[in-house]
């Protein structure tokens, strides 16, 4: 992609989710783009794509989940490259699941074909942002750990020094430790995938 046109893509997107979204998840969505950029900073990552990943990965929390699951339907080509993710088919296959985490999915096709945004690895971070995945890139582990570590979430004393200090896919493995403790702390159902990632990651 063009880098020139990242920067008006991310203007554009944040004048709409001003819009459209609460101010919570907005201020949210800011909130996880700035901490992307840095972690991408700090993992030689690119800042640009962090940020406009970051900033849309929420951009269709707004929508009702009949907009957002037509908006996967229609343009399901745009994630093609990520048909055999099992942690794709995790989230389209479970009716529970797809209702919670279609969001991510739509954001991402909604960024292929408004915004003709064709980088994997920004399509790919903001798809499977609410789920984890193993196989994930750079930037899309980075794009994850922002979204449940920005400063405005209810997280770990300890979440700064953590991404401060950690290597990439040790950061990871907290960030999904800490996912995985706030839903049993909170008594809601994790995602079975997220918790069979988990498994294998603390028996590895």
């Amino acid at each position: 992609m063009d880098y020139i046109e990242i920067p008006e893509i991310a203007s554009i997107i944040e004048k709409e989710i001003a819009c459209n979204l609460s101010p919570k998840r907005y201020a949210h969505s800011r909130s996880t783009s700035e901490t992307a950029v840095k972690l991408a900073e700090r993992f030689g990552e690119d800042r640009w794509a962090a940020h406009l990943a970051g900033l849309s990965h929420d951009m269709c929390r707004g929508l009702s989940f009949e907009e957002q699951n037509n908006l996967v339907n229609k343009h399901r080509a745009c994630i093609a490259f990520l048909s055999e993710r099992p942690s794709l088919a995790a989230i389209l296959s479970d009716r529970e699941y797809r209702e919670k985490m279609i969001h991510g999915p739509a954001a991402a096709c909604s960024l292929c074909y408004r915004f003709q945004v064709r980088e994997e690895s920004i399509l790919e971070a903001v798809a499977l942002h609410s789920i984890a995945d193993d196989a994930m890139s750079p930037l899309a582990k980075i794009v994850y750990i922002a979204d449940k570590l920005e400063p405005l979430r209810n997280r770990s004393a300890d979440a700064d020094e953590k991404m401060q200090t950690l290597d990439l896919d040790s950061l990871f493995a907290y960030t999904l430790a800490s996912v995985v403790r706030w839903f049993s702390e909170s008594g809601k159902p994790l995602c079975p995938y997220t918790a069979e990632i988990y498994s294998r990651m603390t028996k590895s």
